[in-house]
């Protein structure tokens, strides 16, 4: 019975023994069967009881109802990435004091988790997590959104593989919430796993346009696209970059913008085309703030669009390099921190430094952060430096990394 609910919540939030609530109008033990909702009560007693404790039931149960399709739509907003909404449901949501309820505070705390998720405030979302680790007798819903909230955080800190396993914990009969396909695609990609990548990409898509979400149909479609572009049987046409560009543009989603213009430059570099790639590479920078990883992404592209295209002195390619690694040490951006210091030595024609930083700071830091991205194609690099030097067990090490990759367990005659 959810008056019994109403009531304990209140008695204990002012302290009050059974026995002091129930004094002229009923036992403690009626008391304590109707807070747990073992007997049939009378709306007079029911009302006896709300006076003494200062409320109106009525409200209270209407607040209750109201609490459970706030949290909903608080849930909602942060999935279609609606960041005044959820925070002004946020707002309404802490002036309730039923929010403390048990059942109420188990959902409202899974919110509240995903909501600093969503808002990059990892920090709070790892107390709760480890609030939550102590919570028993979770609902299969519960558990699921657990596990999807763990995958979030492990996909955050690039914890990639980690991230996987939350999210395949899931149950999908209990868990309506298929936006846990577009976390899979992203954790996939950044393991180099292009089809799985794209297959979780084009399910979270399915799932975005039922929902009618704009904003995540846009960030499926780019994981698919840069998926296809990997592929060496496919070149993805401009048109198609430029119908997404023009949807961010459409409904003013700069960092999108700034993401596809920069992914657009990329594909051009792969097609050669320096100019073109530069040009998109400003572009993505004059939309960014400085201070993000899209920014310095763009930079670094910028810089090797431009040493490509050779048309930019040293001395100015260099200034670029210092600015990026100034960047990302103000930042605390240490994988493109190393970007920029590879791109400083390459600059000098110091390949002696150039090595020894790859193999002794950058590449130890990527095997640690378990980029595949960058391992794959710098363990080709170290490969071929050290068979040039002569060094085959050196080489052998980073050869390795790509057996791994590829190894079978087919049974041959």
């Amino acid at each position: 019975m959810l008056e019994g609910k109403i009531i304990k919540f209140y008695r204990e939030c002012q302290k009050m023994m059974q026995k002091d609530l129930g004094i002229g109008i009923c036992s403690s033990t009626h008391i304590s069967k109707i807070e747990r909702g073992l007997t049939e009560v009378s709306k007079e007693t029911i009302d006896l009881l709300s006076q003494r404790l200062g409320i109106d039931m009525k409200t209270e149960i209407k607040t209750y109802i109201r609490m459970d399709s706030l949290l909903k739509k608080w849930h909602e907003s942060i999935i279609l990435k609606l960041n005044t909404k959820a925070e002004n449901i946020k707002k309404q949501l802490e002036a309730v004091a039923l929010l403390q309820m048990p059942d109420i505070y188990r959902s409202y705390t899974l919110v509240l988790t995903r909501y600093y998720l969503f808002i990059g405030q990892e920090h709070q979302a790892k107390s709760l997590i480890a609030e939550m680790d102590e919570w028993s007798d979770l609902s299969p819903y519960e558990n699921s959104m657990l596990l999807h909230i763990k995958g979030i955080n492990r996909l955050i800190n690039n914890e990639f593989n980690k991230a996987i396993f939350y999210f395949q914990g899931i149950d999908p009969t209990c868990y309506n919430n298929q936006e846990y396909y577009y976390h899979l695609a992203l954790a996939y990609h950044s393991l180099n796993s292009r089809v799985l990548a794209y297959f979780y990409a084009e399910k979270s898509l399915r799932f975005f346009t039922e929902i009618r979400s704009i904003t995540r149909m846009i960030e499926a479609e780019m994981i698919m696209l840069g998926e296809l572009e990997q592929d060496g049987y496919y070149e993805p046409q401009d048109t198609e970059y430029q119908r997404l560009i023009e949807l961010t543009e459409n409904f003013g989603l700069d960092h999108h913008r700034a993401v596809l213009t920069h992914n657009l430059g990329y594909q051009k570099v792969r097609q050669g085309e320096y100019e073109k790639a530069s040009e998109c590479y400003k572009q993505s920078m004059e939309i960014s703030d400085p201070h993000t990883d899209i920014y310095l992404s763009a930079l670094e592209g910028y810089i090797k669009a431009l040493t490509n295209q050779g048309l930019k002195s040293t001395e100015e390619l260099l200034q670029l390099a210092e600015r990026g690694i100034a960047l990302s040490e103000e930042i605390n951006e240490t994988i493109f921190k190393h970007y920029f210091h590879l791109h400083k030595y390459n600059l000098q024609n110091d390949q002696e430094q150039y090595y020894h930083y790859l193999e002794k700071e950058a590449f130890p830091y990527f095997e640690k952060m378990e980029n595949v991205l960058m391992i794959e194609p710098y363990s080709i690099k170290l490969f071929d430096f050290h068979m040039e030097k002569g060094n085959v067990e050196e080489a052998n090490h980073y050869a390795s990394f790509l057996v791994e990759k590829y190894r079978r367990n087919d049974k041959f005659v």
